[in-house]
């Protein structure tokens, strides 16, 4: 679920940070950069591990900060395929399920990679499984194991305008880093369905 990736970056350290030691200011500069953001091809990047190495710094004409070449080891969440995570249901439609992993909230199991038997209830708007005559209801929070099936990632720089778009066009926010999961296999799906 979580790997250690080499990266190389050069990060400034702020004259603010002068006091600091010079590891500490700069792992607070590659978490303050990087954590929270995904890489693409590489995942969501948590937390800085360790640095590897640190290069001379220099301070640039008429600036007061220095720049570090550093390279350092991250905390990445990058789950590989059919690896089985636990989760939580954070909503429900026709097409799936939504599921959130408290820091990861872009993961969808869609209608084909539910249980054989499985439909949605439009009235309690959440999805069941019927199974030898029980009504399994996946309720909403309810905790879920998934299989990973897939991971994708996806270009979301801004697109440059061209003269035929109009101004105020909105685009639905796209993640750039999602997930899809399976709960068709034994042992998958809700917790208390297996306890």
């Amino acid at each position: 679920m979580f790997v250690l990736v080499v990266l190389r970056d050069t990060l400034k350290i702020v004259p603010a940070d002068f006091r600091k030691a010079r590891e500490t200011a700069l792992k607070d500069e590659i978490n303050s950069k990087y954590a929270n953001r995904v890489l693409h091809d590489i995942g969501l990047c948590i937390l800085a591990h360790d640095i590897l190495e640190i290069d001379e710094g220099y301070v640039q004409h008429s600036e007061g900060w220095i720049w570090v070449k550093v390279t350092f080891r991250m905390i990445v969440f990058r789950p590989f395929r059919e690896e089985i995570l636990l989760g939580r249901i954070r909503s429900s439609s026709e097409s799936g399920i939504q599921v959130s992993m408290g820091f990861f909230d872009d993961i969808n199991i869609p209608a084909e990679c539910m249980p054989s038997g499985s439909e949605y209830d439009q009235n309690e708007g959440v999805w069941v499984w019927r199974y030898d005559d029980n009504a399994l209801y996946m309720d909403l929070d309810e905790p879920i194991r998934f299989s990973v099936v897939d991971s994708k990632f996806l270009d979301v720089s801004p697109p440059r305008p061209t003269k035929d778009d109009e101004e105020g066009t909105s685009m639905a926010r796209q993640s750039p880093y999602s997930l899809t999961g399976s709960i068709a296999q034994s042992g998958l799906g809700l917790l208390s369905w297996w306890q």
